[in-house]
């Protein structure tokens, strides 16, 4: 990223909120010591707490300076940091960001005492049958008992069993998504806040939690399979900024947005967007860290020795990357920016917001990907070490997968696209053939091929996998167009190399140590 005029003008715009420098020394103060041996869930778990604790980012400023969120999130993946960064969004966004956005003033104002007590929280959406590529699906149940006034929380098949939880493990508390019932009448998911443990640490009645086990990448944060059976929660576990239960036991809807799937989907959104700009950065930052390698490493050439950044291959991944990951940092800042009003007013983002938002997560984390392994294949035995960066780089695969699968976005992309096509009529699709490098000729000859199902699921179904290429090169059309017209922005601080080598040791036997 450049730091002319145009970042001097940014960095002054997001002052008026919060000192940048200041932020920024402050937040990594709190946890450069403790980072590197935070290598197992306990330890890392410990240390945010002590951020939660120290107030350095407030579980509000996600309504009142979401730019503190971002840069946080922005500042973790520029050292390399594994696990805790997914470990602090899933604290301040999934969870304090749904009680801050879902919830009303008495379950807000419920925030500062958790942040004071340090306690940790996880988002309970994701179920075991509802992977990553099956689309959002809430089997879990909450049914409200009139005669004893509190909610019945289960979970009623395997399947439905919460899953890949997030600080699932070891949190003490969690928002979790269930399908509220009255009467046996489904009212659709909703949000409820609820305790995991009690003050000992122990798990409360009729909750099993499992720890899904040692994965390949992010050790230092646990993720859980979360079940119910028969969990009793009291009215005010429903977070009520959108709906409530009256006196009578009625389901009572407040204000004109109506709770739906999309509003818990909110997060999801906020989420997206900061994962986005982490693989990003962490990108960006392994192409430095690995130029910088590449410039001081002597090579014998035929007119004698030269550096190995001068080869035409790897001085040609240098450029195409930075070319690539700058353009994209410059549209994802400008989406960010959007966000970033929206978060500050309590609005939800309009359809072309959210659809942007998808391409943020969608490119940068392709781009990661992409780009990263270009770079592996050209620097020889240096991509093997531990501590250069790119032991980190499956971090990229999972984030492809959270807050929803890049594949389910881009079918999502494609089918508003086509919702679109057909509301808009053959006439107004003509005029825009020849202006939109594509795009509706790509979207005309996939609604023809889909056609023929009409209404029928399963003949749906099996045209999709048929023209599956032709679906995911529309999703590629409307990426670009987004890339191409999506106003532009630029991050409050440049982006630097903070690696933080991490000890590569693990502790088995963490859980003995919570």
């Amino acid at each position: 990223m450049k730091t002319g005029k145009k970042y001097a003008d940014i960095k002054a715009a997001t002052e008026q909120s919060f000192d940048v420098d200041a932020f920024t020394q402050t937040f990594l103060g709190v946890i450069r010591e403790e980072l590197p041996s935070a290598t197992d869930p306990a330890k890392s778990a410990s240390l945010l707490r002590k951020l939660i604790r120290s107030e350095t980012i407030k579980f509000t400023d996600m309504r009142d300076a979401p730019e503190k969120f971002f840069l946080a999130h922005r500042l973790l993946s520029s050292a390399g940091t594994q696990g805790f960064g997914i470990r602090f969004t899933v604290q301040f966004n999934l969870f304090a960001g749904s009680v801050l956005g879902l919830g009303g003033p008495e379950q807000i104002a419920q925030l500062d005492t958790i942040q004071r007590e340090g306690k940790l929280g996880c988002f309970l959406l994701t179920e075991k049958q509802a992977g990553v590529l099956s689309g959002l699906i809430v089997e879990t149940t909450a049914d409200w008992s009139d005669e004893a006034q509190e909610f019945v929380l289960h979970t009623p098949n395997e399947k439905a069993a919460k899953n890949w939880i997030s600080q699932g493990f070891v949190a003490d508390l969690g928002v979790v998504i269930a399908d509220l019932r009255i009467g046996g009448v489904s009212y659709g998911p909703h949000p409820f806040i609820m305790p995991l443990r009690d003050e000992q640490g122990a798990l409360l009645d009729g909750i099993v939690i499992e720890d899904m086990g040692t994965k390949t990448i992010a050790n230092d944060l646990d993720n859980a399979r979360v079940s119910f059976d028969q969990v009793r929660l009291p009215k005010h576990a429903l977070l009520d900024k959108f709906a409530t239960i009256d006196e009578a036991g009625n389901y009572v809807q407040k204000g004109d947005e109506r709770m739906r799937i999309e509003v818990i989907g909110q997060r999801l959104m906020t989420g997206r967007l900061a994962i986005a700009e982490a693989a990003l950065v962490a990108a960006r930052v392994l192409t430095m860290r690995t130029e910088a390698y590449a410039q001081d490493k002597v090579c014998n050439g035929l007119a004698g020795e030269r550096s190995l950044a001068s080869m035409p291959q790897l001085a040609a991944v240098f450029e195409e990357s930075y070319a690539e990951l700058d353009e994209l940092a410059a549209f994802t800042a400008g989406v960010e920016k959007r966000l970033n009003d929206c978060l500050r007013t309590g609005t939800i983002p309009d359809a072309n917001l959210v659809d942007a938002i998808a391409v943020t997560k969608i490119k940068c984390i392709e781009s990661a990907v992409e780009r990263t392994h270009a770079l592996r294949k050209e620097v020889g035995s240096y991509a093997l070490m531990h501590t250069t960066g790119f032991e980190l780089v499956d971090m990229f695969l999972c984030m492809k997968f959270a807050e929803g699968d890049s594949r389910i976005l881009q079918q999502k992309l494609v089918r508003d696209r086509l919702k679109a096509l057909q509301k808009g009529g053959l006439v107004s699709a003509l005029g825009q053939i020849f202006s939109d490098s594509g795009e509706t000729l790509s979207a005309i000859s996939l609604a023809r091929k889909l056609a023929p199902a009409g209404r029928d699921l399963e003949k749906m179904s099996g045209l999709m996998d048929k023209h599956w290429r032709e679906i995911y090169d529309l999703a590629e059309h409307i990426t670009a167009r987004h890339m191409r017209t999506g106003e532009k922005g630029t991050f409050c601080e440049p982006m630097v190399d903070r690696g933080i080598a991490s000890d590569p040791t693990f502790d088995h036997e963490w859980k003995e140590k919570l």
